[in-house]
């Protein structure tokens, strides 16, 4: 509010006026001497304050005020140019956009005196800040709904600019109100918000949010959760149904509506979907549609809603593509790699090569073999063997099984991370004791999980964990469970599989839908009578399984923990091949759950190359930043690659982005993109590699990737249509304003005439110069002579 304030323009008088001051006291006490103050106190008085008032006036007192200055000060009035204000009013029946533009119609006589005091500036904020002549050249078909950064844009403005105030027209649909707290700290003009939307309640139906869950559930690879808003709905219900790309319903689910405002849910499992990136369609309608009425791009979408804008969304599901390769070994052929070969062969995206031993490096006992033979009898007869294929005594005998090529694992396991890290995701180790492993191939095992970020399982063979002298190594360091304690139990006698608490909760370890059904499950499964134990699990990790003795004390049987930045999980249970071989449904299960535990095992290992879309920071999801990190099979990052990004939108166009070495980060190449229309884009990367041969700028190609993402603004907009003023009331207490109504507009003059803007006036009066003034000393003059003449002395 402009201040009015008080000064002296010859404050140095001040001796001369308190001079005159006791001058006049001395005179009025001569006149009104002690015999008379008690008859004539009353017109002493008035002689009194008249020489105090001539003693004030020899400093020539004055009074300022600030006022605005005419039309050197701008007025935004910003208009919310988003969708839903396009959505019609219950109470009046008519677009929320159209109210607007009969409100700030410049022949309004309110907007006319704005316009006396003020500049004035109309601007749309819709996707982008838009200045307009007229409120009719608003188009009023914004997707971004980021009202605050608007509103932060507008108050920053520019140097020089003298912005009085900020009137923000709208129905309260600012996607950004979480900014409010941060906008109300900065410097800057009032803040008006006028609510467009007055009415409390909008009969409607929206699709508020989509999740999207992959697990390794075989069942359901793809859950997707949906929240259902309904708004004036009462006693009504509704449908949901999920559209793959053909229009083909995957799943569907609905519910009822009991409260006039009520979030419900339907959690919808999906099967068929296939491997890589697929854009799903979910749609709403009300509970008198079937799903098959809602495919198609005319679908029935029912009646009786404000809006069908958020009845549809668009998701994006990434099942990833394989194969993913785990690498078994195994000290010797046995039943568990019988059951998880044959488990394995129904699952197309996991490969298994395995690595087994036939013959330990020392033979309990000595071949007889043929005058200067050198090489192991168990190989004679299959043809010509070389110096590099023969199998000396002094070495382990391996086959190899489901290798890819000849030459894959044919030195046995891995000495190199080139050779570990950039062929598998997942190691399992199976019967095999750690002195199979050099030092080195421990070590890199170890590196393995902690810089590659790989998984590593550990079966419960005879010869793993303590048996297998794992204590004290790097491969036991990373166990789940403590090896340090001598087990004097006797052999294990019809032992009992349970899932803990944690267990309960991994939907990989679950084989049955209901949780009735998968008790029964377990409780009909058979006793188990040959395990690893353990008497402690390590700090973080998770006791998923337990295997009760006869004695009912519980051992781990299922453990598993982060350890760097993988995984390592020890499986002590060594006889899991008897449930297999209990009946048919038996071995099924058991199948089911092999393909279950590798899916979980590999689904979070990261690719030498990972490709990445996230927003840019600031944008509102109108910018998108992709970023590819490229590494070699050694896990090394690279920099001297090139990176080619081509985006394709459905139905639409390409654009090709080159990614830029970012410098954060080694091995990280960033580009941008700005998604100029709603719709799923679709991103494939390719890598080239810049290679040293003879051939100049010859590149060796290092793989692609392929990711995407939907921007599908309008639903997020749209979901909710009443009117949120708690971010409105909050910014305009917090910067000087006042929420206002459409019909309180012709409030704005008077209430903008009271704020202190850039630009103001002073203007100065000399209260000497005031025809009070002289009122004041003539009606004191005139009262002193009445009271005198009344008493009989004039």
């Amino acid at each position: 509010m402009p201040e009015t304030t008080w000064a002296w323009a010859h404050a140095e008088r001040w001796p001369w006026a308190l001079g005159v001051l006791l001058l006049g006291m001395g005179l009025v006490w001569r006149a009104y001497g002690a015999g008379m103050w008690g008859r004539m106190k009353w017109a002493a008085l008035c002689k009194v304050v008249l020489w105090i008032l001539l003693a004030v006036m020899i400093c020539d007192p004055l009074r300022v005020e600030e006022a605005a200055r005419k039309r050197a000060n701008e007025v935004v009035i910003a208009v919310d140019g988003s969708m839903r204000m396009g959505v019609p009013s219950v109470e009046k029946g008519m677009a929320v956009s159209e109210e607007v533009k009969k409100a700030l119609a410049f022949s309004q006589p309110w907007m006319a005196k704005l316009e006396e005091d003020f500049k004035v500036r109309l601007v749309e904020a819709g996707d982008r800040l838009r200045g307009v002549a007229a409120v009719e050249e608003a188009a009023f078909g914004g997707t971004g709904g980021e009202l605050l950064r608007a509103v932060r844009a507008l108050r920053s403005g520019g140097a020089g600019r003298a912005l009085g105030a900020v009137i923000l027209v709208t129905d309260g649909g600012a996607r950004d109100a979480a900014l409010v707290d941060e906008l109300v700290k900065e410097k800057g003009a009032a803040v008006f918000p006028v609510m467009a939307r007055a009415e409390a309640m909008t009969a409607d139906l929206a699709l508020e949010e989509v999740r999207v869950a992959q697990t390794p559930f075989e069942d359901a690879p793809v859950m997707l959760t949906v929240a259902v808003k309904a708004l004036g709905w009462k006693g009504k219900g509704w449908t949901v149904a999920v559209l793959d790309e053909a229009g083909k319903v995957l799943a569907s689910g609905g519910g009822k509506v009991s409260s006039e405002v009520e979030v419900g849910s339907a959690r919808l499992k999906l099967t068929g979907v296939k491997p890589g990136i697929s854009f799903l369609r979910v749609r709403l309608s009300d509970g008198a549609r079937k799903p098959e009425e809602m495919m198609g791009d005319t679908w029935t979408k029912g009646g009786g809603e404000a809006t069908f804008l958020n009845n549809e969304r668009r998701v994006m599901v990434d099942r990833g593509e394989g194969p993913y390769r785990v690498l078994y070994v195994s000290g010797r052929p046995n039943w568990e790699y019988k059951f998880l070969r044959r488990a394995l062969a129904a699952d197309e995206e996991i490969q298994m090569p395995a690595l087994i031993r036939i013959a330990k490096r020392e033979p309990k006992f000595e071949w007889r073999g043929r005058a200067g033979e050198t090489s192991n009898p168990l190989f004679r007869g299959f043809g010509a063997q070389g110096e590099e294929e023969v199998q000396r005594y002094d070495k382990p005998v391996m086959i190899r099984l489901e290798a890819r090529d000849a030459e894959e694992l044919r030195d046995g396991f891995p000495k190199s991370a080139a050779e570990l890290f950039g062929e598998y995701r997942a190691v399992v180790l199976d019967d095999v004791e750690a002195g199979f492993f050099s030092a080195e191939q421990q070590r890199l095992l170890e590196r393995f999980v902690t810089e590659r970020g790989g998984s590593v399982m550990m079966l419960g063979g005879q010869e793993c964990f303590r048996e297998g002298g794992y204590e004290h190594t790097p491969l036991g360091r990373m166990l789940p469970v403590y090896l340090d304690k001598v087990s004097d139990e006797v052999g294990l006698e019809d032992g009992r599989l349970n899932l803990t608490r944690e267990g309960w909760l991994e939907p990989w370890l679950r084989l049955r839908a209901g949780d009735v059904d998968e008790e029964q499950r377990l409780s009909q499964m058979p006793g188990f009578f040959a395990m690893n134990r353990a008497f402690s699990i390590k700090p973080g990790a998770a006791l998923l399984a337990t295997v009760t003795d006869e004695s009912q004390k519980a051992w781990p049987a299922l453990v598993t923990q982060r350890f760097g930045a993988g995984r390592v999980t020890g499986l002590l249970l060594a006889d899991l091949w008897r449930w297999g071989m209990r009946d048919e449904a038996g071995r099924v299960d058991l199948e089911k759950l092999w393909r279950q535990l590798f899916r979980w095992s590999v689904v979070d290992v990261p690719d030498a190359l990972e490709l990445q879309v996230t927003n840019a920071e600031g944008q509102g999801g109108k910018v998108k930043r992709v970023t590819m990190r490229v590494r070699d099979e050694a896990f090394q990052a690279v920099d001297d690659a090139l990176v080619r990004m081509e985006v394709t939108r459905e139905g639409g166009g390409k654009v090709v982005l080159h990614g830029d070495p970012s410098l954060r980060e080694a091995g990280l190449f960033e580009a941008e993109f700005v998604n100029e229309e709603a719709g799923s884009y679709r991103v494939e990367a390719v890598v080239e590699k810049m290679g040293r041969t003879e051939e100049v700028g010859a590149a060796k190609r290092m793989g692609k990737k392929v990711t995407g993402w939907v921007h599908d603004p309008v639903p997020a907009i749209t979901a909710d249509l009443r009117p949120a003023t708690d971010w409105m009331q909050r910014l305009a207490e917090g910067t000087g304003g006042e929420v206002l109504e459409l019909a309180e507009m012709a409030r704005l003059p008077e209430l903008l005439g009271e704020l202190n803007v850039p630009v103001m006036d002073k203007r100065v009066e000399l209260l000497w110069h005031g025809g009070w003034v002289f009122l004041l000393v003539l009606g004191l003059l005139v009262g002193e002579w009445a009271l005198r003449r009344k008493a009989g002395l004039a």
